[in-house]
């Protein structure tokens, strides 16, 4: 008897937004390959918030001739991730808890904004995080929520 796999949800972070949607990006080659897979399969795909912000923030001020304009920068988002993406926030009281989670833990600067990623996705459901900022990630990721980078030598098309 041949046993369905069941796939884990996966969270997107901003780095393989941006790679995976522009051509011109240095890792386009794999954040392209693992988002096309990731988005063409059923399954849940969290979209933190805070990383759809920054992939528009990213898209709209990199130099010319990168910079998408802010109508450009929508089209490709929306067209690429609205109808196949989850996105998650934080409410006020989660956004309180992981202020004081990040203080316990001595996570300052702009890591913080990357706490707010790992935790939409955690609040989404997401098992694991694609995103090329192993390091960031693996020190905010905690148990559950495995961190995996396109193009290294473990894929989520591997899984």
């Amino acid at each position: 008897m041949e046993s369905e796999k069941v796939r884990q949800a996966t969270a997107l972070d901003a780095s393989v937004i941006v790679a995976g949607l522009l051509s011109s990006h240095e890792h386009h080659g794999p954040a392209a390959a693992e988002l096309a897979a990731l988005l063409a399969e059923p399954g849940d795909v969290i979209l933190p918030l805070q990383a759809l912000v920054e992939a528009y923030s990213v898209m709209t001020r990199l130099p010319s001739p990168h910079r998408l304009s802010v109508k450009d920068a929508l089209a490709v988002l929306e067209g690429s991730l609205r109808q196949r993406t989850i996105v998650v926030g934080l409410d006020g009281e989660e956004a309180w808890e992981l202020i004081e989670e990040l203080s316990q833990r001595q996570i300052a600067g702009a890591t913080s904004y990357d706490g707010l990623i790992a935790a939409c996705a955690r609040k989404g459901g997401a098992q694991r995080i694609l995103t090329f900022n192993r390091a960031h990630f693996e020190r905010l990721a905690g148990a559950g929520l495995e961190v995996v980078v396109p193009g290294s030598e473990r894929t989520l098309r591997e899984t």
